[in-house]
Order: C-alpha cells, then structure tokens, then sequence
C-alpha cells in the first residue's frame, strides 16, 4: 500500500530490514529487487503520490507537484536551472523517456579512473531487467513529430549524424504533455512499473515524508529519522525507521545533503557533495514559416551524436536534441520585453526548439544552506563555454539546413536575431557564458561517486559506503563522471545492480 505521511495525525515508529529514501529511477528499483527477495521494505519518499488523475496538463499546477522548489532550483548564482522530481516515482514521472545503455566507453573509464571492479559485460543481466521492465522500444516513425522531423532534416543535409532514440512508452497517444505526468499512463515511469512491484511484493511506501538525517552508531546507521507535515506543511511529528540496511536514493542534489546533515563523511572520504556534473544545457528556437505546433506529439525522439564520439575522447564532446516547452516555460526562455516578446509568442505554433547538452567536465558542489536549502555552485570552464558556443552554431546551422527564417539566440542582453545567410560565427564570437543565457540542467550526477579508493570516493563498486558499513547509495549521485548520455537506464541498471548484490550477500551485510 502506498501511504501518505500527510494523513498520520503523529509521528511514526518503524521497523524494517531495509529502508530505502526516494523512489526515483535508483530507489524504486532497488525497493522492488529486494521486496521480491523476500525483504521486510519500507520506502520513504519526500514528495506526494500522483496518478494520471492528477496530471492536468496545466504548468502552473504541475509544476509545484512535480518539481523541487516547484521547477525554480537553480545553482547559487541563478545561472543554471536545475530540473528534479518530487513525487512518487522521481523525474521518471516528468522525463522525456529517452533510453540509452551506459556508454561502454564510460564504464571504461570508470574501471581505469575509479578502479569500478565490474564490466560492461557484469551490467547486462541489469540493463535487460530494466528494459524489460520498462518495455522499453524503438520509437515508431509514425510519431516522429514535425518539430523532431525538421531537425533531422537540417542534421541530413549538412551529413551529422543522428538517429530516432529508443523510449518507454506504451500505447503512447501522442498529446506531447510529457514533461507534465502523463495523462494517459503511455509513459512507463517508474510510478507505473517499479513501485506498483514492489507494493506487490509487500514494500510499505510512504509518500509525502522527508527524510531529515541519518542517525549512527560507530560504522553503522541505526535510525533514519524524517518528519511529517500536513498539508499546510505544518509538522507534526517525526518518522523514524529503524533498519537493517538503509539505501539512500534521493537523487544527487539530495543525498548529499541527508549525508551532510548526518555528520557522514568525518571519519573517510571528503568527497560527499563534491564532482557535480550536470550535463548543462542552452538552447535555440528557429522560426519557420509553416505550421509546426511543437507541443504535439512526442516531444524528443531524434538524438544528434555527430559530436559527440566516447570511443574516441570520452571527455569531451556534447549531444544536440530537440525540445519544445509550454507557453510560460517557452515565454520565460525567450529574450525581449513587450512587442518584441508578443512578436515571438506570436510565432508559437511555427517554432522548433534545439538544445546543446554538453558532456562535462567541469565540476560544482552541494553544501548545507543555512535555510535548509542545497547551495549548489558550478563553474563552466572557459573551454567548455566555447564547445557550447560551438555548438549553438550548430544548432542554428540545423535549423536554417531545414527552413528556419529566422533563429533566435537568447541572451539576456542583446540577444541574436539571425537570418539565413549570417555569419554564424557571431554565435562563437558572442560565447556562452553562465548568466548571459539561460543555462537548464536535468542531469546532476556524481556528488557520492562509486570508485575503489576512500580517498576519492563515498561508495565502492557496489553502492556501499566506505564509511558506513549497512549505508548504500543508488541514484545518479554515483557515477563517477559525467555519463555523456541520457541516464535514465543507467540509473535503473546500476541500482538494479547494486540490489541484486545486496540480495546475494545479505547475511554478511547485516551480520
């Protein structure tokens, strides 16, 4: 049964053999992996419980239910975006259902820079679970939509290679509202798939309840402790959860946090909130002068990977995708004030969205904010800037190669307003740099990073802590470099991973 914490009139006492914080792609695999192996689980998950009743196709109502600090998180200077899940089911609820593997590449360079002990070969058995579970499947070209069909266009007649991306959607009805919950329950989000099996298999899973910190003892966890508050966010009380083994799944902005919060990290590793990739991204809208209505249908389904090449550099090199926003989210991107923002909003339903999302090397972190909110700061190399900017040019390139007759390059002052025909090096000259154009982020990655040294890492191979002997991480958090591709299955894999490692040495963990 799925519970809401907003409905105890008090605090809660439990008991459990594990305890997993978050449902996202990382928790709700490993609360269903372990349920079904005959595990007593209880699953905490901050925010609330949605169903396709609840998805109104509206931005100004699913915004505040779907998204942390209701879509506004954003790095300490403002200048980067930061787009997560708060619900049951994490940002598999909200996401675009792109479904790549784990580049072999990266998990090459995380066996020679991180010492991970396992193959790309040992993830299989886990990537195959987890399409299977997601049914994940080519996505048929009678839905490749106008928007994504134009940048494909554009990518085939300059030769950049591109390809229609694998999903996991069923029966997909092709109304576009992807990114505000699927009213149609065509996406197979973990809310629809994991978290049912694992209620199936005898998971409490409480909604609505926060987790706070974790309590230790020596080298273990004792209790993990959160609070909960009714629907005015009064609190009334605690939730406190004595367990086993406790997963920590709150995504990679969170769970430093909890960990932070927790007083881990004093006797190992410093590298907690640490290496924070995000995989930053920029885009550019073209005008056109047909009809395009970009909002229907599926909202990404080409994928451009002409610049991006792992076996070759996997440290560099950026992805260019199709995007299209809803009329706020769409209004609050583009540059200009009164006519000249009413011009573009005009020219809604003849726009294409493209984006830059870049591979990254440069790294942030997450510290405590003294109001309880994560500082999160990031620094863009110079160099990084400059491939964005690269990439920008591309972008537009794409767009005109398909018929754009105009393409909009939005920086905050003096954005650019190209027409076929200009010197696109502008794009080069003019840079992208954080604070000058609107930056978004819906990967942040690698604050716990997995690796065999104390020293570097906050968990080993496996997810399990180097400090805490019954702690295990599952979530984005530890990748130990940036991923270079949509996360979404890697995410579920190595959690599917790390669960199934669990199941198989439980005596010796808990023992």
């Amino acid at each position: 049964m799925i519970q809401s914490a907003k409905t105890l009139s008090g605090s809660l006492e439990l008991k459990a053999e594990v305890c997993v914080i978050g449902s996202g792609a990382g928790g709700a695999v490993v609360a269903k992996e372990l349920a079904e192996a005959g595990r007593d689980v209880v699953l905490l998950e901050q925010g609330g419980y949605y169903t396709k009743e609840d998805f109104t196709q509206r931005e100004e109502e699913m915004m505040p239910l779907l998204f942390e600090e209701m879509g506004q998180r954003s790095t300490e200077d403002g200048a980067i975006l930061i787009l997560q899940g708060r619900n049951i089911g994490g940002s598999t609820v909200h996401n675009l259902c792109y479904c790549f593997r784990t580049p072999r590449p990266i998990v090459e360079k995380w066996r020679r820079e991180e010492g991970i002990v396992w193959t790309y070969e040992d993830l299989l058995p886990s990537f195959e679970r987890v399409e299977r579970m997601l049914h994940v499947q080519p996505i048929p070209e009678a839905q490749v939509n106008t928007l994504n069909r134009k940048i494909r266009e554009g990518c085939e007649k300059l030769g950049f290679h591109g390809i229609v991306a694998h999903h996991n959607r069923v029966n997909c009805t092709s109304s576009g509202f992807c990114i505000l919950g699927c009213p149609f329950d065509a996406k197979q989000s973990m809310a629809l798939t994991y978290i049912p099996a694992a209620d199936r298999a005898g998971a409490r899973i409480f909604a609505d309840c926060p987790v706070d910190r974790l309590e230790t003892r020596g080298d273990r966890v004792t209790r993990v402790v959160g609070h909960v508050a009714d629907a005015a966010g009064t609190v009334r009380g605690e939730v406190r959860v004595e367990a086993e083994l406790v997963v920590l799944s709150a995504g990679a902005i969170n769970s430093p946090q909890i960990l932070l919060r927790s007083a881990v990290g004093g006797k190992g590793s410093t590298s907690i909130g640490k290496h924070l990739h995000l995989h930053p991204s920029v885009l550019l809208a073209g005008i056109y002068d047909e009809d395009i209505y970009g909002y229907l249908g599926i909202p990404q389904s080409y994928y451009v990977d002409e610049f991006i090449d792992l076996e070759r550099n996997p440290d560099s090199g950026y992805i260019i995708m199709p995007i299209f926003g809803f009329p706020v989210a769409t209004a609050a991107q583009l540059p200009g004030f009164g006519r000249t923002h009413a011009r573009l909003m005009r020219s809604y339903h003849r726009m294409v969205g493209i984006l830059v999302l870049l591979h990254d090397q440069s790294e942030g972190e997450v510290r405590l904010g003294s109001d309880g909110r994560p500082r999160i700061r990031y620094h863009l190399r110079p160099a990084e800037q400059a491939l964005m900017a690269e990439g920008m040019r591309h972008c537009a390139e794409i767009l005109f190669a398909s018929g754009a007759r105009e393409v909009v390059v939005p920086y905050h002052r003096e954005p650019l307003w190209l027409k076929p025909g200009d010197d696109l090096f502008v794009i080069d000259r003019r840079g992208c740099r954080p604070g000058e154009i609107p930056l978004a982020s819906t990967h942040p990655q690698g604050t716990c990073r997995m690796g065999e040294d104390p020293a570097r890492a906050v968990v080993n191979s496996w997810g399990k802590s180097h400090e805490l002997r019954n702690l295990f991480l599952a979530d984005m958090g530890i990748f130990p470099s940036s991923l270079g591709a949509p996360p979404q299955i890697t995410t579920a894999a190595l959690a599917d991973h790390i669960a199934h490692f669990i199941a198989a040495h439980w005596r010796k963990l808990v023992g």
